[in-house]
């Protein structure tokens, strides 16, 4: 074997400078890759999912869930995370869903059924389509009419000529509408003044109005506020009241395990007030700043059940028909409202609590498709 020239040594020495290279490169690459991984695996998603809930004593399940963390119980860490937002009603967490501020709201059915129709977004602008989820909540004890006993109001009688102060589009507005056709009061006997819920107590002591109509716990609010005695006349068996869990149709395309993961999270927050209603109490009056003795009676009066049933079903569409009376609505083309009960992710949790027959389920493939 002869000795190599010094231009073969250099021209070795140079294809070994260009393998070290590619290795060198390589390397470089595997590790950034590798770090790439690294990051992925541990970091926290940008956007979390977002519950848009209320402090009616009917959304107490949504708070225990959150308090328990039960919505981001085995979640990976690819997926979001869930966070729960405080808002005055159920409307107001419904036209936060609409606005694109919720992936997910509580409502009462009469909200719903407004934004269903296309009644709720009075901006004009473009809002998601929405389906129902799941009933996790019924109450028909949870509304009243309440004056100050200066006013002069002790029964249906003595509304003629009074202003009630209603939260309209909501279900006490419905609930008002029952109580005054059961009593046989017309539209002309009364003023309806259009009143956020949490203003109802200021609108009494201004002397903006005579009477509120208002929902639990509100009702305890109003009476803290009015130095005055107060007459107060139930809705009792007039209207009942189904609370909806609700989201827009691209979260439930986009996150069908989320999806499921929050019903699931449903189901057991209401296992626990099941068990543990002391806890339940505490919990509840901490977030809407009431003694948890207070709330017992008003616990008493909710069942808390998740669900997709006829309530649910007749109860929308009771309220289509009402809508239907409405000022310039005699016209507008309503819905049918299973079109848009999406019980497919409640059926795959669990099955036993989806009770409407299946050919009342068969157009969901999609949510939000007609069947």
């Amino acid at each position: 074997m002869g000795i190599a020239t010094p231009r073969e040594v250099q021209g070795s020495m140079g294809r070994i400078d260009e393998d070290r290279q590619h290795v060198r490169m390589l390397g470089i690459f595997v590790g950034a890759w590798l770090m790439m991984l690294s990051g992925t695996a541990g970091a926290e998603p940008t956007e979390a999912i977002r519950i848009a809930g209320s402090g009616w004593i009917g959304d107490a399940p949504t708070w225990v869930a959150s308090e328990l963390d039960l919505f981001n119980q085995q979640r990976s860490a690819e997926d979001p995370v869930v966070e729960v937002d405080l808002y005055g009603s159920g409307m107001e967490a419904l036209e936060a869903l609409l606005a694109g501020q919720a992936d997910l709201a509580l409502a009462a059915t009469t909200p719903t059924a407004r934004a269903l129709a296309g009644l709720l977004n009075e901006s004009g602008g473009t809002s998601p389509e929405i389906v129902v989820l799941a009933s996790v909540a019924l109450s028909n004890q949870s509304h009243y009419i309440i004056a100050p006993d200066t006013v002069g109001i002790r029964q249906p009688d003595d509304f003629a000529g009074q202003r009630i102060g209603v939260m309209k589009g909501t279900s006490a507005h419905y609930g008002w509408s029952r109580f005054s056709l059961f009593h046989g009061l017309s539209a002309d006997d009364v003023s309806l003044v259009d009143v956020p819920v949490s203003d109802m107590a200021n609108a009494l002591l201004e002397g903006q109005i005579d009477a509120a109509v208002i929902w639990q716990p509100w009702d305890l609010t109003l009476r803290e506020e009015l130095d005055d005695e107060v007459t107060v006349l139930p809705m009792r068996m007039l209207h009942t009241v189904n609370w909806l869990l609700l989201a827009s149709t691209d979260f439930v395309n986009r996150h069908p395990g989320g999806t499921e993961r929050i019903l699931k999270a449903y189901i057991e927050a209401i296992e626990h007030i099941d068990v543990h209603p002391g806890k339940m109490l505490a919990l509840f009056g901490g977030i809407i700043g009431h003694d948890p003795e207070v709330l017992e009676p008003l616990a008493d009066r909710m069942l808390w059940r998740v669900g997709m049933n006829w309530s649910v079903l007749v109860n929308l569409g009771i309220q289509f028909e009402w809508l239907s009376t409405w000022p310039g609505l005699s016209e507008h083309t309503f819905p049918k409202p299973r079109r848009f009960l999406h019980a497919e992710p409640l059926h795959r949790v669990a099955p036993t609590l989806v009770t409407l027959p299946d050919y009342l389920m068969s157009g969901h493939a999609q949510p939000g498709t007609e069947p």
